[in-house]
Order: structure tokens, then sequence, then C-alpha cells
């Protein structure tokens, strides 16, 4: 093997793990992370923001099927707490109700059912990263 061709075998390695780390592809994994973006200024009688978009701390989810808990916490900050009681398919299924709040949060293929006139929307992970960039350049 040249040395050539041992830097393409890298490179394509490198793509391969960054593709499953933006598309959130291990199987493995028990942590499922949640990005999402919030209105500053919503319309809710059709769900236009006439305001802007503005990213939200990352929310993540760590699932403990044995024990029917998922712990959660979000970016940045010192809050977290436990669900419990969960029905867990997997980490990208699973529904729970909060006894605090007595609110039920149902994850559905990586994605969070929100309330229907709720000024938030879940992006990918790419889209979260492009946001960041822009702010980043801007």
């Amino acid at each position: 093997m040249s040395f050539s061709d041992f830097i393409l075998a890298i490179l394509v390695l490198v793509g391969i793990a960054c593709v499953m780390w933006i598309l959130d592809l291990n199987p493995y994994s028990k942590q499922l992370q949640i990005y999402s973006e919030s209105c500053d200024n919503m319309i809710l009688e059709n769900t236009y923001c006439k305001g802007n978009w503005q990213d939200n701390p990352i929310e993540t989810f760590i699932v403990n099927h044995d024990a029917a808990q998922v712990s959660f916490n979000l970016e940045n900050q010192s809050d977290s707490g436990v669900y419990e009681g969960c029905e867990i398919q997997d980490r990208k299924n699973w529904a729970c109700t909060d006894e605090l709040t007595q609110q039920n949060i149902t994850v559905k293929d990586g994605l969070v059912i929100y309330a229907e006139n709720n000024d938030r929307r879940q992006i990918t992970r790419l889209q979260w990263l492009q946001n960041k960039a822009l702010e980043f350049v801007n």
C-alpha cells in the first residue's frame, strides 16, 4: 500500500465517520441529542414565524431500557432530571410522562412530538451546525 493509498483510506474513513455523526447513526448509543429552535415572534394561527428562529440549548436524553427511565439534560445548564415509567422501544422511540407537570413527552423516530401551536421546531444536527457557522461568520 502506497502512502497516497493510505491517505485516501484515512480520508474515506473520516468522511464515513462524519456522515455517521451528522446523521446520528450509531446503533450502540443510548444517547439522543435534540436540536431545536424557538421563534421570538410566533403567529400561532398558522404557525408562521414572523420574527427570527433562535437556537435552543441542545437537549440530551439518555435512555435506560432496563429501568424504563430516560434522563435528560440541557446544554450548558445544570437542569437535569429523569423521566420514570417510560415506554421504551429504543433510543429514538419512547414515551414518558413527567410526574411533576403531568406532561407527556414522546419521541418517534428521533423526533420530539411537540404540541400543535408550539413556538418550537426540531432541526437536524446539520442545520444546527450551519446556524453556528453563520453566527461565527456574522
